[in-house]
């Protein structure tokens, strides 16, 4: 499998570019800084792109040409447009230019159906950042790809706890460290059973007691 990362220096960024390289995948990391992909060793081939270009975008989906994308990428530039929407887009729109099928765009709990079942906090918090990544997945799910959007809960740093699970269900929340969502978006790029699905990932022992009827979506036990 060979993967191309975008936001590949961020902390879910690095977790996915090390867990991939650790199980023989060809993994080529793309971002803006530099310095901060240089820092990701022999783990990955690495690209310089500006997000905000949408033919770098392209150019480096082409050029790279992988078997699945993953985007992992938001943040605001100063003029206050989101990375979470216009970098997305871009991404994708770069995938179907490219003749890239498989597409994971990791997006976030309180977005789209899940929004009815999140808290007032989060979404007083981060509401334009959620609506962004909203649009964003909307725009994804219009193009002809092999797409998967994964909608973690609140994320943490740590060790891993191997307890992180996906969920075929807006109605979930919780929380999931960064190194357990990078797991569970590596299986699910080679699983074609999440194909054009939006899944929820949380750690399970986060999981509230109601609803009573959530159930785990079915991953193969390895990728």
């Amino acid at each position: 499998m060979k993967i191309l990362v975008f936001g590949a220096t961020g902390r879910t960024g690095r977790h996915l570019v090390s867990q991939a390289a650790a199980i023989g995948w060809s993994v080529h990391a793309a971002g803006r800084n530099g310095e901060r992909l240089q820092d990701l060793g022999d783990a990955a081939a690495i690209s310089i792109v500006d997000l905000a270009d949408a033919d770098q975008v392209a150019d480096v989906v082409t050029r790279v040409a992988p078997d699945a994308i993953i985007a992992t990428v938001g943040g605001a530039l100063p003029d206050g447009q989101l990375v979470d929407e216009f970098g997305n887009n871009a991404i994708s729109d770069a995938a179907v230019i490219g003749g890239v099928r498989r597409l994971v765009q990791i997006s976030s709990l309180a977005c789209g159906d899940s929004r009815p079942f999140a808290s007032e906090r989060i979404i007083a918090a981060i509401g334009p950042v959620l609506e962004a990544k909203t649009r964003a997945e909307d725009h994804l799910r219009r193009l002809d790809l092999d797409w998967t959007i994964i909608r973690p809960g609140g994320l943490t740093d740590g060790e891993a706890t191997g307890a992180g699970a996906l969920y075929d269900d807006p109605r979930v929340h919780g929380w999931i460290a960064r190194i357990d969502l990078a797991a569970l978006v590596l299986r699910s790029v080679a699983a074609a059973a999440t194909h054009r699905l939006t899944l929820s990932a949380v750690n399970r022992t986060t999981l509230p007691a109601e609803p009573s009827d959530l159930r785990e979506f079915a991953l193969p036990p390895s990728a």
